[in-house]
């Protein structure tokens, strides 16, 4: 009989985390939910386990990987994170710090630890949830785009890494979804936006607010990460359809020619 695989799956609250939680539980995983407050998830599936993890917190993800649970594990995904929409001069230094804290450096500590699992067994695979935003800039997400280019980075170096002891990495690249994750990242009432920026960055915001309908839903990401995580390859990333566009173009356009027609598109030019 089939051993059932493992999965561990960080802020799994709402959003793609959760609606990944719940498709690998109903394909027959093991799921561990990461999540900072476990007790408040509801979960439809009885094989999907809470497990208090908090990225940021170096106890925590001590705690997490000395939980029997974590020594089999098949597959992380390091799903945690959230946006930022502010025009750069106008976004407070301690609110990059804490993006790059909770997308960047959270993600690296529990990939450090993952790996080192994966490694010893001598097999596994890692997960990384990237954007289109770590494919192209786009104004007022100059330290969201920022921390997604260094999972970008940090991701294709730790794949020539891990292949040898047959550690597959991946990297997932979602374009707009319907998730909390825009809310939050427009959520910024507390924050100043400087005259000159703000009849941009009020038009930025009315867009979203009339195209969200039309982005991806959770569950069409989870999608991909299943793939991602079951199709055996040594591919490394998974773009959502817009996210593919984005590629297509610049193997067609080049770097400069994609450039200008995002220019265009965005209204810096």
């Amino acid at each position: 009989m089939e051993m059932k695989r493992t999965i561990l799956i960080t802020g799994t609250s709402t959003g793609i985390g959760h609606a990944a939680a719940e498709l690998f539980a109903s394909r027959g995983w093991n799921v561990l939910a990461g999540s900072r407050h476990p007790q408040e998830l509801h979960c439809n599936h009885p094989a999907i386990q809470p497990l208090a993890l908090d990225p940021n917190d170096t106890s925590s993800v001590n705690r997490c990987f000395a939980d029997p649970r974590v020594r089999d594990l098949d597959c992380i995904v390091n799903n945690a994170g959230f946006g930022l929409l502010l025009p750069f001069e106008d976004t407070p230094p301690e609110e990059i710090d804490r993006l790059f804290q909770t997308n960047v450096f959270g993600l690296m500590e529990v990939t450090r630890r993952a790996a080192r699992v994966m490694r010893q067994r001598g097999e596994g695979t890692i997960i990384n949830i990237s954007s289109v935003l770590g494919r192209i800039g786009a104004p007022f997400y100059a330290a969201y785009c920022s921390t997604k280019f260094a999972v970008e980075g940090f991701s294709e170096a730790i794949a020539h890494e891990l292949r040898p002891f047959n550690v597959h990495v991946k990297i997932v690249e979602p374009s707009g979804t319907r998730t909390e994750f825009h809310h939050r990242a427009y959520d910024t009432d507390r924050c100043h936006v400087s005259g000159v920026y703000h009849s941009r960055y009020e038009a930025k915001k009315i867009a979203h607010a009339r195209g969200g309908g039309g982005y991806d839903s959770a569950e069409s990401i989870a999608a991909i990460i299943f793939r991602a995580a079951t199709d055996g390859s040594w591919r490394l990333r998974y773009p959502a359809p817009e996210t593919a566009k984005i590629s297509l173009g610049r193997r067609i356009l080049g770097d400069e020619g994609l450039w200008k027609v995002m220019c265009k598109r965005m209204g810096s030019m």
